[in-house]
C-alpha cells in the first residue's frame, strides 16, 4: 500500500491538525507561513484541505502542531445509552479492509470527554473488536495490535458526537530529540515555539535574543532551531511517522522533501557559525539548569554555533551588569523567558515583584537607547503579568502540561517617568501668606537638583522644618511626594497650624508640579515604643523606587506611603547602605533590626556570600523578601530572614559574620519583646553581643537616630571605633544637626 502511483497529482485531503489547548492562533500563524489556509474548528483543532506534499510539510516542519489526522467518519451518539456499543456500531461502518491489510498492525487511542460516562479501556476494546470482526468476516482472520503500529487509529467521544481518524503523524509532533537534560517544570517544546510565533519571531529580524531565566534552554533552543531553518520532524523522519504504510504515501516525494530539509539546515547552520546570527544570551541562577541547557544545545545539533552563545550562571539581579556593554547598537532585541512559577523561586507572593523588577531593569538598561525591545513573559496567573511595562500588551492563554499559563508580550514601554527632582525648574509662584515657604522650597530644590543628578539620587529630603512657621518634612520618592506634618506646639492654635499646613501642601504641589494622587500626607507626632512601625491604614498600595548601589547599579524597593508612618525606606541611611554594598563582596553579612531589609538588598547586590536579616516583625521581613525578589535576588538558603527578638537570637547564635549592621529604634516596648529596649541604656550589651559574632577582620556599622545619643566609653575602650557620621549623612540632610549618628566598630 505504498505505491506512489495510486495518488493522482493534485489530489487533496480534508485534514484535522491538532494542538494543545490555547495554541490555535500560533499554529494558524505557523501554517499560514507555510502557505496553508486553515479554519479553527474548535479548541485544539484546525481544519485544512491539503495536498500530500502539504501533509508532509506539516509533519516535517510544524513546531506547534500535535497531530495530523485524516477523518474517517463521525456519528451522533446518545450519552444516555451504552457508549461502548454505540462506538462499536460506528466503527463497523468504516471500511478498514480498504485502509490496511492483514499483515499490517494497528493500535487504538481513545479520548473521552469528561462529561461522558464510560469505561475508557472497555470502549477502546470495542473499537478494536469492530475492526477485528470486519477482517474476520471477510478473511477469516485479523491483523494484530502493536505498540508501534503501522496504523494508529484515533477515536474521540464527545457528549454529542464520536469521531474516528487515521493518525498520519504517528507519535506526537511536539516531541523533539534534544531533551538530554531537564529541570523542574520544563517548558514544552511546542509551547516554546508557539510563544516565538506569537512575538512574530519567524518574520522579525531580531538582532539579539535574551532569556534571563532559561531553565533547560527550551526557548533559546527553539529560537535557534527556527533561525537555523531546522525541520523538527527530521528527528523522527526515519521511522516514526504514521503515513509510511498509508496507501497514498509517496516515498520518492517524502525522501526528496527530507533531503531538501537537511540541506537547508546545514546551509543555514554553516552561515550562523560564520556569524550570520543574532546575539544570544541564556542565563539562569541554577548551575544545574545551565548544565542542562548546554547538554540540550549539543543534543539539538547546535554544536557548530555553541561558542557564539553566551550561557552563564547568574541571577536576574546581575542581568544589567551582564548586558550593559552589549546593548549599544542593538536595534531589535527580544527578551523572552519562562520564570519559575514557584518551584525554584519560592512562595507565590514573590513572583509579582520579580516581574516588576525585570521590567524596571529592562527600562533602566534601555533608558537611553532607541532600540525597539520586545518582551515576552510566561506567568502562572494573569495578574502577575499585569505589572510588566508593555505598550499595548497582548496575552495568550495556554497550558504548560497541566498548568494553565499566560503569555504576556509586547513592546517594552520606555520609562516616561522622570524623577521629580530631575525635572524641577524654578519659576514664579505667588502664594499669599506662604511665599516664604515657596521661596525656601524652590531654593532647596534648585540646590539639591545638581547634587542629586551627580549622585544618581532620586529619593531625597527637600525640606525639613526649615522655617519655624512651616513645620513639615517634605521627601521626594521618584515620582511621589511624602509630606509629614510635625505636631504643632500647644501654643499654636489648631486652626493656624491647619492653615499653614494647607499652604505648605499647596506650595509643594505648585513647586513640584504634581497632582494630588502623587502627594501623600502624614502627621508625625512623637511615637512611643514601636508605634512608628505599626499599621495606620490598609491600602496595600506599593510603589517601586530605586537608589544607587555598588557597581554603578540600582537597588529597587517597594515603598508604601499610606499604611505605615514610615515608608519602608529610610532616606537618611542611603549612604550607609551603599557603603555596606561596596564592602560586601564575598562576605557574610548580618543585618539586625533589619526592617524591610533594604541594607540586606544592598549587601546581596554588592556580592555578599550570605546575608542574614533579623527583625521582630515577620510582616517587615516578608516585605524584605519581596524587595529581594524585586531585585532579581533568588530565594536561596544563603539569604535568611529570621523573625525573632534580636537579643534572644544573638545570644543563642554562634555564626561568625564579616559585616554587621545595627540600626536599632530609639525605644521599643513591643508586645513581642520581653521588657523594653532603650538605645542609650542598652546599646553596650547589644554591641558586645554582636561583636562576639563579628569575625576577626570584620566591621560592625552602628547607627541610630536618637539626637542626644552618646556612645559609651566602654565601647570606645574595648574596640577600635571610628565615627563616620559625616560620611553617612546625605547631601539632603543638615550635617550641622545630623539626623543620625554612625560608627564603624572593629576588633582591636
Amino acid at each position: 500500500m505504498t505505491d506512489s502511483n495510486t495518488t493522482p497529482v493534485g489530489q487533496t485531503f480534508h485534514i484535522v491538525i491538532t494542538c494543545a489547548d490555547g495554541l490555535e492562533i500560533p499554529l494558524q500563524t505557523e501554517l499560514a507561513s507555510f502557505g496553508i489556509d486553515t479554519q479553527i474548528e474548535r479548541t485544539g483543532r484546525l481544519m485544512a484541505t491539503l495536498t500530500l506534499a502539504q501533509i508532509y510539510q506539516v509533519c516535517l516542519w510544524s513546531r506547534v502542531a500535535s497531530r495530523v489526522l485524516l477523518p474517517l467518519g463521525k456519528k451522533n451518539i446518545n450519552p444516555e445509552y451504552d457508549i461502548a456499543e454505540q462506538l462499536y456500531t460506528f466503527a463497523k461502518t468504516v471500511k478498514w479492509t480498504q485502509l490496511f491489510d492483514l499483515e499490517q498492525t494497528f493500535a487504538i487511542r481513545l479520548t473521552l470527554d469528561k462529561r461522558v460516562q464510560a469505561n475508557q479501556q472497555f470502549t477502546m476494546l470495542r473499537v478494536k473488536d469492530a475492526i477485528a470482526d470486519q477482517f474476520n468476516e471477510q478473511f477469516g482472520r485479523r491483523p494484530n495490535v502493536d505498540k508501534n503500529p503501522d496504523f494508529g487509529i484515533v477515536a474521540t467521544v464527545g457528549d454529542k458526537q464520536a469521531e474516528l481518524y487515521l493518525d498520519l503523524s504517528g507519535t506526537s509532533l511536539h516531541r523533539r530529540g534534544y531533551r538530554a537534560a531537564m529541570t523542574e517544570a520544563p517548558l514544552k517544546e511546542n509551547l516554546a515555539a508557539a510563544l516565538l510565533y506569537s512575538v512574530n519571531f519567524h518574520t522579525t529580524q531580531f538582532d539579539s535574543i535574551v532569556d534571563p531565566m532559561c531553565g533547560s534552554g527550551t526557548l533559546i533552543i527553539e529560537a535557534l532551531l527556527m533561525s537555523a531553518d531546522y525541520a523538527v520532524g527530521l528527528d523522527k523522519a526515519d521511522s516514526q511517522f504514521g503515513f509510511y504504510a498509508w496507501q497514498h504515501h509517496d516515498t520518492a516525494l517524502w525522501e526528496a522533501m527530507v533531503q531538501d530539509a537537511q540541506t537547508r539546515f546545514h546551509h543555514r547552520l554553516n552561515a550562523m557559525a560564520n556569524g550570520e546570527m543574532p546575539a544570544v544570551f541564556a542565563f539562569d541562577m541554577d548551575s544545574g539548569a545551565v548544565r542542562a541547557t548546554h547538554k540540550n544545545l549539543i543534543a539539538a545539533g547546535l554544536t557548530p554555533i555553541i561558542n557564539r552563545i553566551t550561557l552563564q550562571q547568574r541571577s536576574l539581579a546581575t542581568l544589567n551588569l551582564a548586558l550593559e556593554k552589549q546593548v549599544n547598537g542593538w536595534v531589535n532585541p527580544l527578551f523572552i523567558t519562562n520564570p519559575p512559577y514557584g518551584e525554584r523561586l519560592g512562595e507565590e507572593e514573590l513572583i509579582k515583584p520579580l516581574y516588576q523588577g525585570l521590567g524596571k531593569k529592562l527600562q533602566a538598561l534601555f533608558a537611553d537607547s532607541p532600540a525597539k525591545v520586545t518582551l515576552g513573559v510566561l506567568a502562572a496567573k494573569v495578574e502577575q503579568a499585569d505589572v510588566l511595562p508593555l505598550a499595548e500588551p497582548k496575552t495568550l492563554r495556554c497550558h504548560n502540561g497541566a498548568i494553565t499559563v499566560y503569555f504576556r508580550y509586547g513592546e517594552l514601554l520606555k520609562s516616561k517617568d522622570t524623577p521629580l527632582i530631575t525635572r524641577f525648574e524654578k519659576r514664579e509662584i505667588a502664594v499669599e501668606e506662604g511665599q516664604d515657604f515657596i521661596n525656601r522650597l524652590q531654593k532647596n530644590l534648585a540646590n539639591l537638583r545638581k547634587l542629586a543628578h551627580k549622585q544618581a539620587v532620586t529619593n531625597l529630603r527637600v525640606y525639613d522644618a526649615d522655617l519655624p512657621d512651616f513645620k513639615v518634612a517634605v521627601d521626594v520618592y521618584g515620582e511621589f511626594v511624602h509630606v509629614q506634618e510635625y505636631a504643632a506646639p500647644k501654643s499654636i492654635p489648631l486652626e493656624t497650624a491647619k492653615k499653614r499646613f494647607n499652604l505648605a501642601l499647596h506650595g509643594v504641589r505648585e513647586a513640584l508640579q504634581v497632582n494630588r494622587e502623587q502627594v501623600f500626607i502624614k502627621t508625625r507626632a512623637r511615637q512611643s515604643g514601636n508605634e512608628q512601625y505599626e499599621k495606620k491604614a490598609n491600602s496595600g498600595k506599593f510603589h517601586v523606587v530605586s537608589e544607587p548601589t555598588a557597581n554603578n547599579q540600582r537597588a529597587y524597593f517597594l515603598v508604601n506611603f499610606s499604611d505605615y508612618l514610615d515608608t519602608g525606606l529610610f532616606l537618611d541611611h542611603r549612604s550607609i547602605r551603599k557603603i555596606i554594598a561596596e564592602n560586601a563582596r564575598g562576605k557574610t553579612v548580618l543585618n539586625l533590626f533589619a526592617y524591610t531589609c533594604t541594607a540586606s538588598v544592598h549587601a546581596a547586590l554588592g556580592g555578599a556570600k550570605a546575608v542574614t536579616s533579623v527583625d521582630l516583625s515577620q510582616n517587615y521581613l516578608d516585605w524584605g523578601r519581596k524587595n529581594f525578589a524585586l531585585n532579581g535576588l533568588p530565594d536561596l538558603p544563603s539569604y535568611q530572614f529570621i523573625a525573632q527578638d534580636i537579643f534572644e537570637w544573638i545570644k543563642s547564635n554562634t555564626e561568625q559574620y564579616d559585616v554587621i549592621f545595627i540600626d536599632p529604634p530609639t525605644f521599643s516596648n513591643s508586645k513581642k519583646f520581653q521588657g523594653t529596649f532603650d538605645v542609650q541604656r542598652d546599646h553596650v550589651p547589644l554591641i558586645n553581643r554582636a561583636m562576639n559574632r563579628l569575625s576577626a577582620e570584620g566591621v560592625l556599622y552602628f547607627s541610630n537616630n536618637f539626637t542626644k545619643f552618646v556612645l559609651d566609653d566602654e565601647i570606645n575602650n574595648r574596640y577600635h571605633v571610628e565615627e563616620m557620621t559625616s560620611q553617612t549623612i546625605g547631601f539632603d540632610f543638615d550635617s550641622k544637626r545630623p539626623i543620625h549618628q554612625s560608627w564603624a566598630i572593629r576588633h582591636k
